[in-house]
């Protein structure tokens, strides 16, 4: 299993995941996520081979920024 760095939608780097459950490769996955801080990525990719598995994306505020309804 792969987990690939994304950076402004291309890979910008990979880690390796143990096989098992996909709940359980997501959470190894978030926290090789939360170990890369300082390569300010955007998001991860969990791939299995070539079935895709989850996509996550950093926090970041909606675009245009949140208004009030009135």
């Amino acid at each position: 299993m792969r987990c690939y760095f994304m950076r402004g939608g291309r890979i910008e780097g990979v880690t390796f995941l143990r096989s098992g459950a996909d709940s359980a490769l997501i959470e190894e996955a978030k926290r090789a996520f939360a170990k890369q801080v300082d390569q300010q990525f955007d998001g991860f990719e969990i791939w299995d081979g070539t079935r895709f598995v989850y996509r996550s994306e950093a926090s970041s505020p909606p675009s245009g920024a949140e208004r009030g309804n009135g």
